[in-house]
């Protein structure tokens, strides 16, 4: 587990993964594409895995849909958490999209707070590993705060070969 993992910030991701998130884009990607709404119910992070399951098989990427899987339920548990700051109807969205040999996954969420790893410390925690699961699984993740509306936490998946 690296030491990096809290030091993650604006400026690293992708451009296509910029806080034009929404159906007002300007410039929607040629690439292949999905995006899911979902609402802050403990249904979210089950739904989510289906839809990534859904949309993967449908691009032909099967062989990436278990670690897609893990990275959006980390990400969308994540999300679920800091939206219940915002009220148990706070809009989270996912964002699945095939560029060239990646698929990036993103979830938007309303709430500014920094996504940062649990301690290392404690072995017997029940939470905090999240994050650690998505660094081990993908090429690079990160977070884009967005003023005044929340964040996109990212990750970037390599397909495979």
């Amino acid at each position: 587990m690296t030491a990096d993992l809290a030091g993650r910030r604006a400026g690293a991701a992708p451009l296509w993964a910029t806080p034009a998130f929404g159906p007002d884009s300007l410039d929607p990607p040629t690439a292949p594409l999905a995006t899911c709404a979902l609402h802050g119910d403990s249904a979210s992070a089950s739904a989510a895995r289906d839809f990534t399951a859904h949309t993967l098989g449908g691009w032909g990427l099967g062989g990436l849909i278990d670690d897609a899987q893990l990275v959006v339920s980390e990400l969308v548990t994540n999300a679920l958490r800091h939206a219940l700051t915002a009220g148990p109807d706070a809009p989270i969205q996912l964002r699945l999209l095939s560029q060239g040999l990646h698929v990036l996954c993103a979830v938007r969420d309303p709430s500014e707070r920094a996504p940062l790893p649990g301690p290392c410390d404690d072995e017997f925690a029940e939470t905090g590993r999240g994050l650690y699961l998505v660094e081990a699984v993908s090429l690079t993740w990160g977070w884009i705060p967005i003023r005044g509306s929340g964040k996109i936490v990212w990750a970037l998946l390599d397909h495979p070969a």
